[in-house]
């Protein structure tokens, strides 16, 4: 189980472990509570479709889980995509959002992404608000159409970790 906290404090803000079979319906609902409002818009919201759309990610590949005081908050997926990371399924429950812990999350991605000089890519939907916090992570928008928004991010050779 990994551990982030506060650098100034003492305080846990989050720890996460990998996704089991019991966080499946946990990890929908997740899902559902953080971007029914963006699918809808886009693509119009269809319960059984998105079922399924989640039982398949899910048998693919199992996403992190983000847990605040051993509650499950949130999840998200980094992945090995050949040249590059791919960074997807980042979702946390409203009320953690604005917490610290997405930035967190993202700056922990991106050490990793820095410390082996790896380009990191990832898309949402259009409308979703997490736009400007991938922007303060230096994600730029690579292309985009009606439906999604495609960013990458360089490697900062600067901000490596040894």
């Amino acid at each position: 189980m990994d551990h982030c906290r506060y650098p100034e404090s003492t305080v846990q803000l989050y720890s996460t472990r990998g996704a089991d079979e019991e966080d499946s319906e946990f990890l929908f609902h997740l899902k559902k509570s953080a971007e029914y409002a963006a699918v809808k818009a886009v693509f119009g919201w269809d319960e059984a479709l998105q079922r399924k759309l989640h039982n398949v990610e899910f048998a693919q590949k199992r996403p992190t889980i983000v847990e605040v005081k051993g509650q499950r908050v949130g999840s998200y997926l980094l992945q090995e995509k050949g040249n590059h990371l791919y960074f997807c399924r980042f979702f946390l429950l409203p009320e953690h959002q604005g917490k610290g812990i997405g930035s967190k999350i993202l700056q922990q991605c991106t050490n990793l992404a820095d410390k082996d000089s790896r380009l990191v890519k990832l898309c949402y939907l259009q409308g979703n608000h997490v736009a400007g916090l991938y922007r303060r992570f230096d994600f730029k928008v690579s292309h985009e159409n009606s439906e999604f928004v495609y960013m990458s991010r360089q490697p900062n050779p600067d901000d490596r970790q040894s």
